[in-house]
């Protein structure tokens, strides 16, 4: 994490980088999901600024887009049985569509409150949808990345995750929202302890926690400058089945999809999971 808060710069930083550089940045996005090798269905979704969601089981597509505005990127991971999981994924990528305008049009002061409007009412949907039909509960994690031409803003609920790939160094830059973690902040897991814990996959924040109409809250790890980088976004149907290391060597690698050279690796080992990747090039 050092080497990542070296990285880091204040937005004083950033706004003087830009007023200097008036080139446009163009984002190269690849995508990749599969149900894997175990579930018959994919309870994974993904929201892709421009491009859109998952439309199949198993797929993958690229793109193109120019960071003169702010673009917004997220995998979602449903959960509550491959019905009910697959229906809260959508929703949350659903509503995002919905609200990416708004989240687009905040200043950074106020992107945060947006994000966590949008939380809200993805929250609340999918408790609607748990009461309508009859369900014990249901939710989704989020991971996102909000990106444009001077500043990128990284969310998450959950244990799905956002990587960046610096100097071909690879470092997490969310924290997983699990009692696994919980108990290690507590002195209660010891480091490898708390890696090889059941609780791992016990998730202490998701959309759909709380049905009170209030929502959880996404976790903001701090903004950073936008410069020429490669970022990643994925459910841990990747993290479970690939080691950071190993993610590390692939996106190091000349891919024509990174996303799903990925994805194919975790399959390769396995795939228990679905899994879900998306690579953001700059």
């Amino acid at each position: 994490m050092d080497g990542l808060l070296r990285y880091l710069k204040k937005p004083s930083d950033t706004t003087e980088i830009n007023e200097v550089n008036k080139e446009i940045l163009t984002a190269k996005v690849f995508v990749a999901t599969q149900v894997g090798c175990v579930r018959e269905h994919n309870e994974d979704n993904y929201y892709v600024d421009e491009l859109g969601i998952r439309t199949d089981e198993n797929e993958m597509l690229t793109g193109e887009l120019l960071l003169d505005k702010r673009r917004v990127f997220a995998v979602c991971d449903g959960m509550g049985g491959e019905e009910f999981g697959e229906v809260a994924s959508l929703i949350s990528v659903n509503i995002l569509g919905l609200y990416t305008e708004s989240i687009r049009a905040a200043v950074q002061d106020e992107i945060n409150e947006t994000v966590n409007r949008y939380a809200s009412a993805a929250n609340n949907e999918i408790c609607e949808m748990v009461r309508q039909r009859h369900a014990h509960q249901s939710g989704s994690t989020l991971a996102m990345i909000c990106m444009d031409n001077n500043d990128v803003n990284v969310y998450n609920i959950g244990d799905s995750r956002v990587y960046i790939l610096q100097n071909g160094a690879l470092f997490q830059i969310t924290e997983d929202q699990t009692l696994a973690l919980k108990k290690l902040r507590a002195n209660i897991y010891t480091e490898e302890e708390a890696k090889n814990s059941p609780d791992t996959h016990t998730i202490t924040s998701f959309l759909g926690v709380d049905n009170r109409g209030i929502g959880p809250k996404a976790v903001p790890s701090g903004y950073f400058p936008t410069s020429h980088m490669t970022m990643m976004i994925c459910s841990d149907g990747l993290t479970d089945m690939c080691e950071d290391d190993e993610i590390q060597e692939i996106l190091n690698e000349d891919n024509e999809n990174p996303a799903n050279a990925l994805v194919e690796r975790a399959l390769e080992h396995g795939g228990i999971d679905n899994t879900t990747c998306i690579v953001i090039r700059v």
